[in-house]
């Protein structure tokens, strides 16, 4: 007898699916899963700019060089190649956080003389637009005893041309061209042959 009752006792009732803990669980998860596929895609993939894509989204439309101070002595000046300029953005995304690595090389030679690095575009460049100047200067160059010695000495100066490489943030060094320093010394104007003055 007791064998049957126990046959007979009431099937518990089924939860509803939205009470149920486990669906809840699973829905959690399946949100947070989709979440960081799309930071994934977001930081690393959208953001990732290939080698290619580099050196089309980006192009010199403006350069000046000088040599310039650097301060290393007192009783001695050295100047060192500086490279100014400003690129346009020819891709069809923003620019941001772009490495522009200068080397500074002979001509005749291309034996190196110094370089400089410089991370510029902080703020998204949008197609189409130019950026603000970009500044880079080398960390080696002449020395002489004073600004004007170097004026004295200038047609023994071996020409230098600067090439310029661009690196987003996963991409490789791209070259974007090659361009000559100017025999221009910051602070000094040369009036005319064996003269200069001070600015």
């Amino acid at each position: 007898m007791s064998e049957n009752n126990e046959m007979f006792k009431d099937i518990p009732a089924r939860v509803p699916f939205y009470k149920n803990t486990k669906f809840w669980a699973t829905i959690l998860l399946a949100a947070v899963g989709i979440a960081l596929v799309l930071l994934f895609y977001k930081t690393v993939i959208q953001d990732t700019m290939s080698d290619k894509e580099v050196a089309e989204s980006i192009q010199v439309v403006w350069h000046d060089s000088i040599w310039v101070d650097k301060k290393v002595r007192p009783d001695e000046a050295t100047i060192v190649p500086s490279f100014t300029f400003k690129i346009k953005n020819t891709g069809k995304r923003p620019l941001q956080y772009v490495g522009f690595n200068c080397i500074f090389i002979f001509e005749e030679s291309g034996e190196n003389l110094t370089d400089g690095y410089v991370e510029a575009v902080k703020t998204p460049l949008p197609p189409g637009e130019v950026s603000e100047e970009i500044f880079v200067k080398g960390f080696y160059g002449y020395r002489a005893t004073s600004k004007p010695a170097f004026i004295k000495n200038m047609p023994s100066w071996k020409p230098v041309k600067v090439k310029v490489y661009a690196k987003s943030k996963n991409s490789g060094q791209v070259l974007l061209g090659t361009y000559p320093i100017q025999k221009k010394i910051e602070g000094i104007k040369v009036v005319y042959e064996g003269q200069e003055e001070m600015n």
